[in-house]
């Protein structure tokens, strides 16, 4: 069954502590959880949690700082006109590259915002809110049956409960993935 393929390979991947099927009764909770995440002073809207919800499957998986980086940013703070004000970086040719940039101001060790687009001159300002984003997961292309492969990261209050759920040791340094995927359907059905 490509499911077990999935979760064989991916065990195997480095920095992987646990990897599980999630129930239809974790993703509805896992739903539950990000929607309340909406009405925050800055909102956090997973849209990563939505496309994966659209796949057969979804898996949750725990890693620590062994991990592969993934391809692209996982939080990023936009403004309600699609503007970019921030988003997480993950190598250091990145961090060294805004460490010398005068616009870049880092709110953590991985999270930089940009000046100058903070700067809102108009008299109405605008809403900001957080945006996690689907992201590329790599690595199983070598599985066949599946199709559309995404992950994404779940908020903050979804990574605590998935970590209770699945017995993990509550840790800054064990982060909580989400990914999904399809099967592969003869003649396009």
């Amino acid at each position: 069954m490509p499911v077990d393929d999935v979760i064989q390979v991916i065990k195997e991947m480095d920095g992987v502590l646990k990897v599980e099927k999630l129930t239809n009764e974790d993703i509805t909770n896992v739903i539950d959880i990000d929607s309340n995440q909406e009405n925050e002073i800055i909102p956090v809207i997973n849209e990563g949690l939505k496309e994966c919800f659209r796949r057969d499957f979804s898996l949750v998986l725990f890693k620590d700082g062994r991990f592969k980086p993934p391809e692209s940013s996982t939080l990023i703070l936009v403004r309600e006109d699609g503007k970019t004000l921030g988003h997480d970086i993950f190598s250091d040719e990145e961090k060294e590259r805004f460490k010398n940039d005068e616009n870049a101001h880092f709110l953590s060790d991985d999270f930089v915002i940009f000046k100058d687009d903070l700067k809102n001159k108009d008299l109405n300002p605008k809403k900001q809110f957080f945006i996690l984003p689907p992201v590329r997961f790599g690595g199983l292309e070598c599985i066949e049956g599946i199709d559309n492969v995404v992950s994404c990261s779940p908020s903050v209050h979804a990574d605590v409960h998935l970590k209770k759920r699945y017995e993990v040791v509550e840790d800054p340094k064990i982060a909580t993935i989400i990914v999904s995927f399809s099967l592969k359907r003869e003649n396009g059905v």
